[in-house]
């Protein structure tokens, strides 16, 4: 099954590698990557090699996101 991330990025230089460097370091491949920016405002789509991997990633992080599979949110 395919699952989606939004992940809510901060305002200030360094989120989007902090958000990398986070998946990076358990292994996590980011397999697509849809972007959107307002203003100050930005958040990211991705779909991972590894759900559970990147949810324990944004979690230990301290990063927001959604996470959604065909069916709807996760």
């Amino acid at each position: 099954m395919s699952v989606w991330f939004t992940v809510k990025l901060d305002d200030k230089p360094g989120a989007l590698a902090r958000m990398a460097s986070a998946l990076a370091e358990r292994g996590v491949n980011i397999a697509g990557i849809v972007g959107i920016a307002e203003d100050t405002d930005g958040e990211l789509m991705l779909e991972t090699s590894n759900a559970e991997a990147t949810r324990a990633a944004f979690d230990a992080a301290g990063i927001r996101y959604e996470a959604h599979d065909a069916d709807g949110p996760t």
